[in-house]
C-alpha cells in the first residue's frame, strides 16, 4: 500500500538544521511561512521522469519530549514509507528519530512507534 504522506519526529534538531536537511533531500525548497514554533515550506522532489510536483512540508518544533515533527504532505517521496525516511534522517542527524510502526490507518494502535537511535531500532509506546 502506498503511503499518502510521511511524518517523522526528530529529537533535538534545530529548525535551521531541519531546513538544511530538507534542502539536501528535495529538488526545491521555498519558505511559505516561518515562526519559532512552525515552519511551512513548498517543495518538490524530482521523480524518475524528472517530473516535479509541488507539495507542502510542515515542521512543528519541539512538539513532544524535545522532538520536532516533520510532515511531507505528498505520496511522491524518495522513501517508500515513514521508516525509510526516519532511517535516512537518523543517518543525517545522528539523533533519535521516531515514526509510526506502520502506515497508520483507522483501527491501528496509535501509540506504537518505531524508535531509531544509536542502540538500533525498537518498537516503543510513546504516550
Amino acid at each position: 500500500m502506498m503511503q499518502t504522506d510521511i511524518e517523522i519526529y526528530i529529537k533535538s534538531a534545530s529548525p535551521e538544521a531541519i531546513k538544511l536537511w530538507l534542502e539536501s533531500c528535495t529538488s526545491k525548497l521555498d519558505v511559505q511561512s516561518s515562526n519559532p514554533k512552525r515552519q511551512a515550506y513548498w517543495a518538490t522532489f524530482a521523480d524518475a521522469n524528472n517530473q516535479q510536483a509541488e507539495f507542502e512540508i510542515i515542521v512543528l518544533n519541539k512538539v513532544k519530549s524535545n522532538f520536532s515533527s516533520v510532515w511531507f504532505n505528498t505520496k511522491n517521496t524518495p522513501w517508500a514509507n515513514d521508516k525509510a525516511c526516519a532511517q535516512e534522517a537518523f543517518k543525517h542527524f545522528q539523533s533519535a528519530v521516531r515514526c509510526v510502526v506502520s502506515s497508520w490507518q483507522e483501527g491501528d494502535a496509535p501509540d506504537q512507534w518505531l524508535s531509531i537511535d544509536a542502540q538500533g531500532e525498537s518498537t516503543i509506546d510513546w504516550l
